[in-house]
């Protein structure tokens, strides 16, 4: 049984456990004395998490306010204003606006802070800091290692037809942020019609000439310069592969984890909207 809490102190559930990325950044983000926060584990179970949680509460005790806030992943495109994306469902679950919590770790100021204050250290093997504008050329450099994987990725998750339909792997690795042994386009294609051969023993209505056409089409959507000049890659580029691909860029074992942990501490919430848009929720 959960404690019963301050009605006033408002809960945010969030993914993974506690001290994941996604606690310490909410950690950072909520509002000393403002909000419990509450993972959940996986996101999929996010929901039933929720209603476990608040149920459990005594007979005529006064459930305190919630939401969930979520990756948003490949589950949902990302909308043309910064702003959080709500969940369809009756439950207040907010999805990121970029694909998930370590695409707002990708910032060549906040890289560059991290370096700074340890390239004096004597444990530190990754030289001096680049410079700021080296780091943001690194991170647009790694944006197009990504682009083929990117949009094969993308065609995987549109082919979920909806919500009560069987959930697609969207890669063939482990996971987001094990990247594959090659990103090449004709690679990922032929890995990934692997994944939906084996889909469409469940679904017979998935074909794999929709989904090539899918993948041309994001494909064509994250090869144009504007895509590159705008910075559209940090909102549909999954962060976990982006940051991959860059610590491979920034030096020989750059300390992708440790960063990432710091990061999540010390992102600016001034710099994103959505993020500000959370704590506005909450002061609510």
């Amino acid at each position: 049984m959960p404690p019963v809490i301050d009605p006033a102190l408002k809960i945010v559930f969030c993914e993974g456990r506690p001290g994941s990325l996604d606690d310490l950044l909410l950690g950072n983000l909520m509002p000393v004395g403002g909000a419990l926060i509450k993972p959940v584990g996986g996101k999929r179970g996010m929901q039933a998490f929720i209603e476990g949680y608040l149920g459990s509460y005594p007979t005529g005790s006064q459930q305190p306010e919630y939401l969930g806030f979520r990756d948003r992943d490949f589950d949902v495109e990302p909308s043309d204003e910064p702003e959080l994306i709500r969940l369809w469902g009756e439950k207040p679950i907010w999805l990121t606006h970029r694909a998930a919590i370590e695409n707002y770790f990708i910032d060549a100021d906040l890289i560059w802070r991290y370096w700074v204050e340890r390239e004096n250290a004597p444990a530190w093997a990754h030289g001096p800091a680049l410079p700021v504008v080296d780091i943001e050329q690194h991170i647009q450099e790694s944006a197009r290692e990504l682009l083929d994987y990117q949009a094969v990725r993308w065609a995987l998750a549109r082919l979920k037809p909806g919500s009560r339909w069987p959930d697609v792997h969207t890669t063939w690795t482990g996971g987001s942020g094990d990247m594959p042994l090659s990103l090449t386009y004709d690679d990922c294609l032929e890995e990934a019609c692997q994944l939906i051969t084996i889909f469409q023993e469940n679904i017979e209505n998935v074909r794999h000439d929709l989904f090539r056409s899918s993948a041309q089409a994001y494909r064509e959507r994250f090869s144009t310069e504007s895509f590159f000049e705008s910075h559209r890659y940090l909102f549909w580029f999954h962060g976990k592969d982006h940051l991959v691909q860059l610590c491979r860029r920034l030096s020989r074992d750059f300390p992708r984890r440790p960063y990432a942990r710091w990061a999540a501490e010390n992102v600016d919430v001034d710099k994103h909207p959505d993020l500000q848009q959370l704590v506005d929720f909450i002061k609510m």
